[in-house]
C-alpha cells in the first residue's frame, strides 16, 4: 500500500473512531442524567441493549454505584480489562473512586426510616435519631411544597472524617477550609460531612434539607435545571421545614448582598452557572447563595410561589433558561435581574437594625473564630482580655461597651460581654445580651450554649430546654453542654431524658467516670421503679 493510501486510511480510521467515541461519550453523559434524576428502568433497558461488553460492564458499574450496591459496582468495573471505546482516565477515575468507595462505607453502620437510608460511624451514631426524625419532617415538607413524592429511599451518607467526606464527595482536598462547603448531592445521594468535624458545628439538619432539595430538584427537571437556579432555590427553600419564612436572610448575610451592591461587586449569574464551591472563598460562596436565594425571594414576591413551581416544573421539557423566563414570567431575563437589582435596595434597612452582626461564615479551625472581630474593634477586645486574666471584669466589661458601640451585634464580642457579666452574678443583662446575640446571629452555637450554661447557673432548666434543640441542630457534640442538660433532665425528675442524655455524654467521652457511676445510678433506679410498679 502506497503511502497515500495509508495515510488516507489512518485519517478515515480516526475519523470513524472519534465519532464513535463521542457517540459512546455521549450515551455515558445521558446515563448519568438518567442516573441522577431517578429514571433506573430506562438505565436498565439501555444497559440491556448495549452489546460492546466494556460499554456494558462500565454503565452497568455506574448503574450501581447509583443506587448504592458499591460491592456490584466494583465487580462490575473490575471486569473492564482493556478498553478502545472510554476514556482510560475515566475508567482510572471510578475503578479506583468505587474501590476506596466500598471500603469505606463497608466499616459504617445501616439505618433506615420510612424514606430514607442513612449510614453513620463512630460518635456520629447519635446523630441517627434526630436525623432520621428531622429527614421525615423535611420529606413531608417539600413534598407537599414542591409536589413531588418518592419512589424509592434517599440514600445519605455521614462522613465521619474531612478526608473520607473529601475523597467520597470528590471535592478533593482543601475544599472545606476554603470555602467551607460540608454537603453535596451527587451520585443519587446525600453527602454530608459530621458536625463534630467543625469546632462549632454547622447547620447540618439545614445542610440535609438543602441536599434534598437538590435531590428532589434534580427528579423534577429531569437533570435539567442550570445550577445557579439549584443553589437559589434550594437555598430560599432550606430553612422552611423549620420556620413559615426563609431564615437564610440574616443580617449578616444580607449585608454582604448590600455591600456588593454599592461596591459594584455582585457576582455576576454567568459566573454561578459552574459549581459554588469553586469561588475563591467562603465569603463569595455566602456571598452568591445571598445573591441566588434574594433572585428567588423577588420571583416570589413579585409573581407568587405557585408560578415559581411551574418556571421549576418547565425545565422537565425544555433546558434553556431565557426561554423559560419568557414562557412563564412574561419577561426577558435581564429585565427581570434588574429589577432584582432594585430589589436589594429593601434589604438594606435589615441589615441596619443590626450593625456588627456577621454573615454565616464556617468556622473550619478554633482561631478562625478570631476573624469575626475587625481592626475597628479589637484593640477594645485585646484589652478587655488582658483585665478579664487579672480578674478585674469590671474594666475587661468597659472595653467590651466601648466595642458594643461600634459593632452592638458582633457576636463574638456579645458573648464575651455577656460572659464577664455572668461571671459578677449580673445573669440578667447577660440574658438580655444573649438573646439579641442569637436573634441577630441565629446560627451562632456559642451563644446558645452560654445560654444554657446561664440558665442551668440560675436554676432556669425549663428555658434551657427551649434552646437545647438548636444546639443539637448545629453543635451537638459538645459533651460539656450536653453533661450540663443531662444533669438538668435529672432535677426535673425527667429520668429516662437523663439517662439518654448520659449515654450520649458516655459515647462522647468513655473516660468520664462519674458518667458511668450516673448511668449505673440511674439504670437501677429505673429498673427499681419497673419492679414495684409490677
Amino acid at each position: 500500500m502506497s503511502s497515500i493510501y495509508k495515510i488516507i486510511f489512518l485519517f478515515l480510521y480516526l475519523w470513524v473512531y472519534n465519532i464513535v467515541a463521542g457517540e459512546i461519550k455521549n450515551e455515558i453523559n445521558t446515563v448519568i442524567s438518567l442516573l441522577e434524576s431517578g429514571k433506573f428502568s430506562v438505565v436498565e433497558e439501555k444497559i440491556k441493549n448495549i452489546e460492546e461488553p466494556e460499554v456494558k460492564y462500565y454503565l452497568t458499574a455506574l448503574y450501581y454505584l447509583f443506587t448504592g450496591d458499591y460491592e456490584q459496582a466494583e465487580k462490575f468495573i473490575n471486569k473492564i480489562s482493556t478498553t478502545t471505546k472510554i476514556d482510560e482516565e475515566e475508567i482510572k477515575f471510578y475503578r479506583e473512586y468505587i474501590s476506596k468507595l466500598n471500603k469505606i462505607i463497608s466499616t459504617y453502620n445501616k439505618f433506615e426510616s420510612e424514606h430514607f437510608v442513612v449510614f453513620l460511624k463512630g460518635k456520629d451514631i447519635i446523630l441517627k435519631d434526630i436525623l432520621l426524625s428531622k429527614m421525615e419532617q423535611i420529606y413531608k415538607k417539600y413534598s407537599k411544597l414542591l409536589d413531588y413524592v418518592l419512589d424509592t429511599k434517599v440514600r445519605i451518607e455521614v462522613y465521619n472524617t474531612k478526608t473520607e467526606f473529601m475523597f467520597c464527595s470528590t471535592l478533593g482536598e482543601k475544599i472545606v477550609e476554603k470555602v467551607g462547603v460540608v454537603g453535596i448531592c451527587k451520585f443519587n445521594r446525600i453527602m454530608i460531612l459530621s458536625p463534630e468535624n467543625l469546632p462549632l458545628g454547622y447547620r447540618w439538619i439545614d445542610t440535609l434539607a438543602h441536599e434534598y432539595i437538590h435531590f428532589i430538584l434534580n427528579r423534577i427537571t429531569e437533570f435539567n435545571l442550570p445550577l445557579y437556579l439549584h443553589e437559589g432555590i434550594a437555598r430560599y427553600f432550606d430553612t422552611l421545614y423549620r420556620s413559615t419564612y426563609p431564615l437564610c436572610f440574616t443580617a449578616g448575610n444580607l449585608s454582604l448582598l448590600v455591600n456588593a451592591k454599592k461596591n459594584s461587586s455582585i457576582i455576576p449569574f454567568h459566573n454561578l452557572r459552574g459549581s459554588l464551591v469553586y469561588l475563591d472563598s467562603q465569603e463569595q460562596v455566602e456571598q452568591a447563595f445571598v445573591q441566588l436565594a434574594t433572585f428567588i425571594d423577588y420571583l416570589i414576591k413579585t409573581f407568587g410561589e405557585e408560578k415559581l413551581i411551574k418556571f421549576i416544573t418547565s425545565f422537565k421539557y425544555n433546558k434553556d433558561d431565557k426561554e423559560n423566563y419568557k414562557k412563564i414570567y412574561n419577561s426577558e431575563f435581564e429585565i427581570l435581574y434588574s429589577s432584582w437589582l432594585d430589589f436589594i435596595d429593601e434589604k438594606e434597612s435589615i441589615v441596619n437594625q443590626f450593625p456588627g452582626a456577621k454573615p454565616d461564615i464556617k468556622i473550619v479551625q478554633k482561631e478562625d473564630e478570631a476573624n469575626l472581630i475587625g481592626l475597628t474593634i479589637k484593640g477594645y477586645i485585646d484589652l478587655s482580655e488582658k483585665y478579664a486574666l487579672k480578674k478585674n471584669y469590671k474594666m475587661a466589661l468597659h472595653q467590651c461597651y466601648k466595642a458594643l458601640e461600634i459593632e452592638p451585634y458582633n457576636p463574638l464580642l456579645m458573648v464575651k460581654t455577656a460572659r464577664y457579666l455572668m461571671l459578677q452574678n449580673k445573669y440578667e443583662e447577660s440574658e438580655n445580651i444573649l438573646l439579641k446575640c442569637i436573634k441577630a446571629n441565629p446560627n451562632y452555637v456559642t451563644g446558645y450554649e452560654l445560654l444554657i450554661k446561664l440558665y442551668y447557673e440560675t436554676g432556669m432548666y425549663e428555658k434551657a430546654k427551649e434552646f437545647y434543640n438548636t444546639i443539637l441542630e448545629i453543635n451537638p457534640f459538645n459533651y460539656e453542654i450536653r453533661k450540663l442538660v443531662a444533669e438538668m433532665f435529672a432535677d426535673l425528675k425527667n429520668i429516662r431524658e437523663a439517662l439518654e442524655e448520659y449515654k450520649i455524654v458516655h459515647i462522647l467521652n468513655p473516660q468520664d467516670k462519674e458518667t458511668i457511676e450516673i448511668i449505673n445510678s440511674l439504670e437501677n433506679y429505673m429498673k427499681y421503679k419497673s419492679e414495684i410498679s409490677k
